[in-house]
């Protein structure tokens, strides 16, 4: 019997957790994992990170082209990058997030760049219990 008790409530904080990620604050962990795989920039993490068929703004479509694509920028070294967001909308298993974002990058070890924009993240809630995106788009800031 407490075989039994303990399986449900190890299940129940399970259900909690899982509910707790699928929410506004769980997108956003999602980004600040996203920021955090930019700055090191792990082209195989951030690829895994996206569906399969994921879509990184209108010109890389699916996780090995992004990876491709992410692991092309060799000379560029990320020094910070920080996204805030200005709003989450969630609809069933799909969420929006509207934000802007800041990243700090040395370009073949010379020129610090500082960019800023605004992105739009499309995230789908997978299986095992995460958030993935489903498309990515930034507009850079204009100075």
């Amino acid at each position: 019997m407490i075989k039994k008790n303990l399986l449900l409530w190890i299940s129940c904080i399970m259900l909690v957790a899982c509910n707790n990620l699928h929410s506004q604050r769980g997108v956003e962990l999602a980004m600040e994992q996203y920021d955090h795989l930019i700055k090191e920039m792990n082209a195989d993490s951030i690829a895994l990170l996206y569906t399969p068929d994921g879509d990184l703004g209108d010109i890389v479509h699916g996780r090995d082209s992004i990876k491709s694509f992410l692991a092309s920028f060799k000379g560029i070294r990320v020094l910070s990058q920080h996204s805030i967001s200005g709003s989450v909308k969630i609809s069933g298993d799909t969420a929006v997030q509207n934000g802007t974002y800041y990243q700090t990058a040395v370009v073949n070890n010379n020129d610090t760049m500082r960019i800023s924009g605004e992105f739009n993240a499309v995230w789908y809630w997978m299986t095992p219990g995460e958030w993935h995106i489903k498309k990515m788009m930034t507009i850079p800031a204009h100075e």
